[in-house]
């Protein structure tokens, strides 16, 4: 008997010393469905309280109509043909405006972050023209322009032009000052400074300056077209409002976020395919 219990106690032990072994790591599948679930969270519970508030008439229909008028309000546009007229015109209107935004905006922002002698010119007038609101700039631009097409092209890229400008100067002057000595050292010539050194080091706050312009392209058409014209999404939120069609509104500003957050999904994976040698913290993990 007592060697039995001897025998078990050994055991025991020696169990006790063995590393624990690690769960087996859950498939990638299931990881990500978790993650998506985490994601659905907040816009479920959001919604939930919405619809709560709208069915025991806290809310009126008129202020905010509960989510399924405005999901009825979704369909009505989408079968209509309204939303994707909006949405093709106003994208054709961002495109045009981010495009002449990014170009200026990184020329500017490039010569600025390699030459003193070109931020002392461009810097301090960008710096007090970033300051003056987007809306203060309408007025002027209609006036200049008139309530036409260009007009809207010109409110976008404004709007694009200083996030792009900004990030591309501090990306460049943000390269590491070790990584310019070694270059020296090297005595790599200035060409090569600058296509393997300086720009590679500056991308990440330069797609950050790009993602940053996309959104802000989205938030100046809308302004824009609430100006002039008798297409796009913002011409389509200003007649919901003077017909009172809230559902409609809420739908339009829905489709809004939602192609922002689209195109902000597209400009970062472009930005992790490009820089995939980046490793950076990706937050605790849960």
């Amino acid at each position: 008997m007592t060697n039995i219990i001897a025998a078990i106690l050994k055991s025991a032990g020696q169990t006790a010393n063995q590393p624990h072994r690690k769960k087996a790591s859950a498939s990638p599948l299931i990881n990500r469905i978790k993650i998506y679930a985490n994601l659905m969270i907040v816009p479920v519970l959001l919604l939930a309280a919405w619809q709560l508030l709208s069915s025991t008439g806290l809310l009126l229909e008129v202020v905010l109509p509960s989510p399924w008028k405005v999901l009825m309000g979704l369909e009505t546009i989408i079968l209509n043909g309204t939303l994707a007229i909006d949405l093709r015109d106003s994208g054709i209107r961002v495109l045009i405006g981010y495009f002449w935004g990014v170009v200026i905006g990184l020329t500017l922002g490039l010569a600025s972050g390699l030459s003193k002698f070109i931020e002392r010119l461009v810097g301090p007038v960008v710096d007090v023209l970033r300051q003056i609101p987007l809306y203060a700039w309408i007025p002027l631009i209609i006036l200049w322009f008139g309530i036409g097409e260009l007009s809207k092209y010109v409110i976008i890229a404004k709007a694009v032009f200083i996030p792009v400008f900004v990030n591309t100067l501090q990306g460049i002057r943000g390269v590491s000052k070790e990584y310019i000595e070694v270059s020296q050292v090297l005595e790599l010539h200035y060409f090569r400074l600058l296509t393997k050194v300086v720009l590679p080091s500056a991308l990440p706050s330069i797609f950050t300056g790009l993602r940053l312009g996309a959104g802000f392209a989205w938030m100046a058409v809308v302004a824009a077209e609430m100006l002039g014209g008798l297409t796009g999404i913002g011409y389509g939120l200003l007649q919901a409002k003077d017909f009172l069609q809230s559902d409609k509104l809420i739908a339009l500003m829905i489709v809004i976020g939602l192609v922002g957050f689209l195109v902000d999904r597209v400009l970062k994976a472009v930005e992790s395919s490009v820089l995939h040698w980046r490793k950076g913290f990706s937050g605790e993990k849960q």
